[in-house]
């Protein structure tokens, strides 16, 4: 199960509640917005989403109606306040199994989740050993690290914000996810930046300024210093081969 909303207090609490266990639900984490969903649905197998539904980039709705689209195999249970109840109903012609109030309340919210146990048939896991579950948990730990990087990185991102994000200490949260990507933090980020660079860059309507300022460089100059030494050709070489092609 995924957990998406864009108040970190709400995603936590919701979390870390024993009821998830007693279930045998596997919260493998949160997201803050539709946008980082994806990217978990892309690499996880994720059977249940529960979802606010106002956030920024990607709202509850448009999530919703996706994966009614494109995975109608997971069940998705909205959350939302009182004011956006009529809002929310267009959720449930996407096949939205359950529309949850804020604050939440935890005994509706589990009848709901009792009846998708009931009606689904989500297969039986093997118990993980000591050593699957701690790789287990430093993959999804970064996959959560990568899921915010990719829908955040137009803007200032950080290891010390991305770490904060996973309750962990600068040092210790780069050390893991260095040995389980075999990249620094720094260098996916910079990758993450440059490839989406790489395909603004086939817009010939888009200035070198403009396209540094989308993919979270304010200086062009350094932007162009970061392309070169990544790909060996300055933007401006890159965008002429583009077209010559």
């Amino acid at each position: 199960m995924l957990i998406v909303d864009d108040d970190w207090l709400i995603s936590n609490s919701l979390m870390s509640m024993d009821e998830w266990n007693e279930r045998n639900i596997d919260v493998i984490g949160t997201a803050e917005n539709g946008n980082e969903a994806l990217y978990w649905m892309e690499n996880e197998k994720i059977d249940i989403i529960l979802t606010d539904i106002r956030m920024p980039h990607m709202d509850g709705i448009e999530l919703t109606k996706y994966i009614y689209e494109h995975s109608p195999r997971i069940q998705v249970i909205i959350m939302s306040g009182y004011e956006e109840f009529s809002y929310a109903q267009n959720a449930l012609k996407y096949n939205a199994k359950g529309y949850i109030l804020k604050p939440i309340d935890t005994i509706e919210l589990f009848e709901v989740i009792d009846k998708i146990l009931k009606e689904s048939v989500i297969p039986k896991q093997d118990l993980p050993s000591i050593e699957d579950k701690s790789s287990t948990y430093h993959e999804r730990l970064v996959l959560s690290a990568k899921s915010y990087i990719n829908a955040n990185y137009m803007n200032p991102i950080t290891l010390k914000d991305v770490s904060k994000r996973v309750h962990l200490t600068e040092h210790y949260f780069g050390q893991i996810f260095k040995s389980t990507t075999s990249e620094s933090f720094i260098h996916f980020l910079t990758r993450v930046r440059l490839e989406k660079a790489c395909q603004l860059l086939k817009n010939p309507n888009l200035k070198y300024y403009e396209i540094s300022q989308q993919i979270g460089y304010n200086d062009p100059k350094y932007f162009t210093k970061m392309f070169q030494k990544m790909y060996d050709l300055t933007p401006k070489e890159y965008r002429k081969q583009v077209f010559n092609k």
